[in-house]
């Protein structure tokens, strides 16, 4: 019986590091699945006919709640485990969650004339993320928002309202500064490099937006 119990485990292993190998490619990507069971701190999710990933409650957006059978996307995660092995595990809540959508949202990123340079995220409240090109003719920003919003309102949609800031990145870190504090106006910046600090100087009716509702703003910033 017991060696019996050994070997069931050490199949059940082996089947389970033979699905993992088969996502490593789309390790940190969006995938989507239903439903298939839901626990106190867990989600259970069906990815494909024979795999399951788990989607932790706390890697959930605020307020989510899906039922058995409810599609769902999000970034798939292969996180060791110890002595489990790899994991399959799902996660709404991360930065990728967002740059995976503009992938999907804005061709022009999928095709490499425009670079995702950095994403910042509140999951649930708002994220800035900082794009460039290097063809002049396309405004980055525009391309990213779409006709309308066209673009960028799907992914709002998929983050549940999440406000979405995106900025224009450039080297000039001064410019990059004022551009991720907006929509504050900064009235100056004094840049200390050698030590990683900036004083921002605003007008005292700037200073709450600059803020934002509960430190957002300056935070993701």
């Amino acid at each position: 019986q017991a060696a019996r119990q050994v070997m069931l485990q050490k199949v059940r292993e082996a089947e389970r590091e033979k699905i993992v190998e088969q996502f490593r490619s789309q390790n940190n990507k969006l995938v989507s699945g239903s439903v298939k069971r839901v626990t106190r701190d867990n989600i259970i999710v069906d990815i494909t006919y024979e795999a399951e990933a788990l989607l932790p409650r706390d890697k959930l957006m605020p307020g989510e709640i899906y039922k058995i059978n409810d599609r769902i996307r999000a970034i798939l995660q292969i996180v060791e485990i110890e002595g489990r092995g790899p994991q399959l595990m799902l996660n709404r809540s991360c930065p990728e969650m967002v740059t995976e959508l503009f992938n999907i949202e804005v061709p022009e990123i999928n095709e490499d004339v425009i670079e995702i340079r950095g994403v910042a995220r509140d999951a649930g409240s708002r994220s800035k993320i900082a794009v460039k090109t290097n063809d002049g003719r396309i405004d980055p920003v525009g391309a990213c928002v779409g006709m309308k919003g066209a673009r960028i309102h799907g992914i709002v949609r998929e983050l549940r309202n999440e406000n979405i800031d995106v900025i224009n990145y450039t080297d000039n870190i001064q410019l990059f500064i004022t551009r991720s504090l907006n929509p504050a106006k900064v009235s100056s910046i004094q840049l200390d490099e050698e030590n990683s600090k900036v004083d921002v100087y605003l007008h005292p009716d700037q200073v709450s937006l600059a803020i934002g509702r509960g430190g957002f703003n300056i935070r993701l910033a």
